[in-house]
């Protein structure tokens, strides 16, 4: 019995910190390329959101200093949000490298969108921004 005592109070407390808006831990990166330090802003989550909609992509590698810089203009929560392929790891995503080759990327970073011309390089938020609407 001192066990479920335990647990009672356990979701007593999760309960009471959840109702008081205390932040609860965000869903773990989920991505090979690394996770970038800085928070993101409200701009950059709605953008990502936006490019998730568009059904855009970005095509990158794990080692790659200009994906990773990419990344970071995102900050952590908007970048778990962004639909990256892993070009680069063939023995660990080869359905994501299978979509590189398919996309024939050349160039990492690539942002490709459905009915659009892709962009090549790091892109700044604002000029992915225009081209998430067009």
């Amino acid at each position: 019995m001192g066990n479920l005592k335990g647990v009672n109070f356990l979701v007593l407390v999760s309960s009471l910190t959840l109702g008081l808006g205390v932040k609860v831990a965000a869903e773990p990166w989920n991505k090979p390329i690394p996770e970038p330090i800085s928070e993101s802003t409200p701009q950059t989550i709605k953008l990502a959101d936006q490019l998730s909609k568009a059904g855009a992509k970005m095509f990158g590698a794990h080692w790659c200093p200009a994906c990773k810089e990419q990344i970071r203009l995102f900050g952590k929560q908007a970048g778990r949000k962004l639909n990256y392929v892993e070009c680069g790891m063939p023995d660990r995503y080869p359905l994501q490298v299978k979509q590189c080759s398919e996309a024939e990327i050349k160039t990492i970073p690539t942002w490709t969108k459905p009915g659009s011309k892709n962009l090549l390089g790091v892109q700044s938020i604002s000029n992915l921004e225009s081209w998430s609407k067009l």
